[in-house]
């Protein structure tokens, strides 16, 4: 490492952590998933994120797996598992029925319009077609439709590398039976290469590995919902939940299968939304963890006293590019202007050299404002890493390569990872840490209206049911083991974003009526009226 003479390092240090993550998409009666969004999502983005660091020479980045995430690309890459959409791909344009043919159709354009439907010729007759004369889609409609829908998954580096997918693509229509299942095998192909290469670069030292909570819980609502005394303004549930030791569960189980997945144990973690708590600190403290990321909201709040108003603590952004300690585990927290203009910004930019100038003219901006103040110094990146990608040209290949060329070649910034960070730099003592999430620094997307409160009351329900049923043994811990599914996240945040499917609300019941059967109840009504 480089350094002045005064002993600051010459460079500043910029961290990017790419989180990884969907929730549990199997039905609990039946083999295979619901949902195609794991296959799909590893296919483009989860295999193609870790290709551009293997690429981009020095370049270095974490990558963030929630648990259940893990566990299901596990399922897809050693046991084949399918679902619902793969087996309606594979099945003959002939032999589907009605209700299949309607499910194809409906589902198939899943995909964004801008980037891959409207450039298509083929693809954007079929769109067309759909919205006029949905009952006049021919079988071979329908062969288009199964191999346009899952070409747009491929990522560019796997599409330049393979000669049989770049004719598939050139051919454009009149898709057949080898098409198809060439499509699907490379997809499974893909999948299985995804675990040996994130384990190559780890042993190369390019990337971090780090871990979400299992099943994506917002762990302080999890740990007492009471937590929302600390904002009046969201309404709490009529019914308190509070279950401390599922936090510790979530953790444990994330951790067991990351050492399973990755042979060692983990370090680090970006909580469920960023969501933290003292109380959570603590137990991610009692797991063994080193490392955590939070949003840079987080430590305005923290810093804020009855001396240093909140405002007065804002204007000082300089206070976000430090790593911080708080009952032993440190804090990265994260640049949100920056971090929210990667997700949500850029991707409407076509010129991605522009792009990419524009973020590192960012960061050279804030090496010069910070570089003079402290050594420990590091800009935080922490966003999605799989859903910000298809709103970008080319899958923002062309926006990554640049950001990570230019930095590798830059004088004043190096990209590095927290535990690498954490060798050589000390971590400033935090005294508090005010809750929340990276959303608004609260918890208002999960709980506070009053579709959420229902759902956290149905918990609270649960919970009692399974403390006072007399089921012991293996059938009482399959019942935990769904309660611990229905305390994540994604549930309640489809209940505030609208979902256009309706697959997550479904999923959602299919869980709380397997609890009842198990406990030999029925589901009560009041829960069943709002199915």
């Amino acid at each position: 490492m480089n350094k002045t003479e005064t002993g600051l390092s010459l460079s500043t240090k910029v961290i990017f952590i790419w989180h990884m993550h969907q929730p549990c998409y199997k039905h609990p009666d039946r083999e295979g998933y619901i949902l195609p969004w794991v296959r799909l999502h590893a296919v483009k983005d989860y295999y193609g994120m870790a290709r551009i660091i293997q690429k981009c020479g020095k370049a270095k980045a974490t990558f963030n797996f929630s648990g259940v995430l893990l566990d299901q690309l596990f399922d897809y890459a050693q046991r084949g598992a399918k679902d619902d959409y793969v087996n309606l791909t594979l099945k003959k344009a002939s032999d589907l029925d009605s209700k299949e043919k309607e499910f194809i159709i409906n589902r198939f354009f899943s995909v964004n319009f801008e980037r891959f439907i409207r450039p298509n010729t083929r693809f954007s007759h079929l769109y067309d077609k759909k919205q006029s004369h949905p009952d006049k889609f021919s079988s071979q409609d329908i062969k288009d439709l199964q191999v346009l829908f899952n070409l747009c998954w491929f990522h560019p580096y796997t599409i330049k590398e393979d000669k049989n997918l770049r004719e598939i693509i050139a051919k454009g229509k009149q898709y057949n039976r080898d098409d198809k299942e060439y499509v699907i095998k490379k997809q499974y192909e893909i999948i299985s290469l995804i675990f040996p290469l994130y384990k190559e670069l780890v042993k190369q030292d390019k990337i971090e590995l780090i871990v979400t909570p299992y099943h994506h819980p917002i762990m302080p609502l999890i740990y007492d919902t009471d937590i929302l005394r600390d904002f009046s303004y969201l309404k709490k549930p009529s019914l308190r939940f509070s279950a401390p030791e599922d936090c510790s569960w979530h953790l444990r189980k994330a951790k067991t299968i990351f050492k399973e997945v990755f042979g060692y144990d983990v370090k680090g973690s970006w909580p469920s939304e960023g969501s933290v708590s003292e109380d959570i600190i603590s137990i991610y403290k009692d797991e063994g963890f080193k490392w955590i990321g939070a949003d840079e909201e987080i430590l305005f709040k923290s810093l804020t006293t009855d001396y240093v108003s909140y405002d007065m603590i804002k204007k000082q952004r300089q206070l976000i590019y430090q790593p911080y300690k708080f009952r032993g585990v440190n804090m990265f927290f994260r640049d949100r202007n920056l971090s929210d203009t990667i997700s949500f910004i850029y991707q409407g930019w076509d010129d991605a050299a522009f792009a990419a100038a524009d973020l590192l003219a960012h960061f050279k901006r804030t090496h010069s404002y910070i570089k003079d103040i402290s050594k420990e110094r590091a800009i935080t990146i922490i966003m999605d890493g799989e859903n910000a990608w298809e709103y970008y040209n080319n899958n923002g290949v062309d926006f990554l390569e640049a950001v990570y060329t230019e930095l590798n070649k830059s004088g004043s910034l190096e990209t590095t990872t927290p535990s690498e960070f954490l060798k050589s730099n000390r971590s400033r003592k935090l005294e508090r840490v005010a809750s929340g999430s990276w959303i608004n620094g609260d918890f208002g997307v999960w709980v506070g209206s009053e579709k959420n409160n229902f759902y956290w009351n149905i918990l609270r329900r649960l919970k009692d049911a399974i403390e006072k049923s007399e089921i012991t043994g293996a059938k009482r811990e399959e019942v935990k083991k769904y309660l611990y599914l229905l305390e994540g996240s994604d549930w309640y945040w489809w209940n505030t974003f609208y979902d256009t499917s309706g697959e997550f609300k479904n999923i959602f019941f299919k869980y709380i009526e397997k609890v009842y059967v198990l406990l030999g109840k029925k589901v009560p009504a009041c829960i069943n009226a709002k199915r």
